[in-house]
């Protein structure tokens, strides 16, 4: 449950939210979609919008957002660095005839 301080965060960043519908609505299906979990997402950094101390949250959502999207890169960084991994290791276990 929200503390009592945020409430007025949560109203102003519910606001934000739906204040961006009209936009949502106009994309494509897909990409409506993709936005839509974006903007659902923001919802977990409450209280970090809250910390930003802003009354206009459009920058705390697109840093939210941001921040989102480069902790998916990083873990994808990660997997692709172990699927070389992997990989590099068939590869020479392949050539020496070890598989």
């Amino acid at each position: 449950m929200p503390e009592i301080n945020s409430i007025p965060t949560i109203h102003l960043l519910r606001e934000e939210l739906e204040s961006w519908k009209p936009f949502l609505n106009a994309l494509r299906g897909e990409d409506r979609e993709i936005a839509r979990k974006m903007f659902e997402e923001c919802w977990r950094f409450v209280g970090a919008i809250e910390s930003s101390g802003k009354t206009y949250l459009v920058e705390s959502v697109f840093l939210t957002i941001l921040l989102i999207q480069q902790t998916k890169i990083k873990w994808l960084e990660f997997e692709v660095n172990l699927l070389r991994e992997e990989v590099g290791g068939r590869k020479v276990r392949h050539e020496k005839g070890l598989t």
